[in-house]
């Protein structure tokens, strides 16, 4: 059960704030701000929540339960299995992987060794976002992405927190499985590099991301896709936000090669994304021949054709 999976990770105050929802309640919270002297934050569709000195949910800020260093030292042993070192490679991209592919985004002392960040020390700031699957969701969005037994070239345009990891999941199963009168199924190679989508825990993976899906995880997105080009042969290439120059390295060799890519950047309309420089020539050579455009929640979308039309809008 999700609650039972994220209390375990939890100490001190920080538990007992959690423990005021039940499980219900955890299906409509997708993050968690811990820091250090400040609120506990429950941050849900509704808005934020926060836990009083009864230990009952208020809506005032200013009566919620206060974080403090031990609380938060001790949620940090229990995320990283009291092996933070084992976590040395994520936390140089300020995260940690938690049981059930939740992530634990975390500031704190920065440490640079030759230029570059080695390490996170002192930590101060816990940001859990919370992965879960929502089966179905991306059901309108797959007659875009395929016609006539093909899979389009697709980016998902969305800010973050509007759920395009949770769309791109459930299209990656889309496709991985096949569905009646739209596809047959397909060989997909899942980039996750941060465990998000398929919801890698020590090789064991949470999510349901299809039966003909190959899922490499915690690898830089560029090196992915090239080692998924030599060795899988994979019809669909799957990687979310994409947005260094290597990324789109890779994802020229990928559309060269003939396989599809379904990938998200973050943005809030085409014409933001047509003003990023690293991403702006796959635009201006028509790469895409989809882009979906999510609103808050992905509880609406548009969707544009290769030439940057609107051919849906719901």
């Amino acid at each position: 059960m999700l609650r039972d999976e994220l209390l375990s990770s939890f100490g001190g105050i920080v538990k007992k704030a959690a423990e005021v929802f039940d499980e219900n309640d955890y299906k409509d919270i997708y993050e968690i701000r811990i820091r250090n002297k400040s609120p506990i934050i429950f941050v849900t569709s509704k808005g934020e929540i926060y836990v009083n000195n009864s230990l009952k949910k208020t809506m005032n800020i200013n009566n919620g339960l206060i974080a403090d260093k031990e609380s938060i030292n001790k949620t940090i042993e229990l995320i990283s299995r009291y092996s933070i070192y084992a976590f040395e490679e994520e936390l140089k991209k300020g995260f940690i992987t938690m049981k059930g592919g939740h992530r634990a985004g975390i500031t704190g002392r920065a440490v640079i060794e030759n230029g570059s960040l080695k390490t996170i020390k002192g930590i101060n700031s816990i940001n859990i976002r919370i992965s879960r699957e929502v089966k179905g969701c991306s059901k309108n969005i797959m007659p875009y992405i395929v016609s006539d037994k093909k899979i389009n070239n697709t980016i998902i345009i969305s800010p973050p927190n509007y759920g395009k990891t949770t769309v791109l999941r459930d299209i990656s199963r889309n496709i991985s499985n096949g569905i009646y009168g739209i596809n047959e199924g397909f060989n997909v190679c899942v980039i996750d590099e941060r465990n998000e989508i398929g919801g890698g825990f020590m090789g064991e993976y949470r999510n349901d991301i299809g039966m003909r899906t190959d899922i490499l995880d915690s690898c830089p997105k560029a090196y992915g896709m090239e080692m998924a080009l030599r060795s899988m042969s994979p019809d669909v290439i799957v990687v979310d936000e994409i947005g260094r120059e290597d990324d789109v390295k890779a994802l020229m060799e990928v559309f060269n090669s003939g396989v599809s890519v379904i990938c998200t950047i973050h943005g809030s309309s085409i014409d933001d994304i047509k003003n990023k420089i690293i991403i702006k020539k796959l635009i201006e050579y028509e790469w895409f021949d989809r882009y979906i455009v999510l609103g808050k929640r992905a509880e609406t979308f548009l969707v544009y054709d290769k030439h940057k039309n609107l051919i849906y809008k719901g």
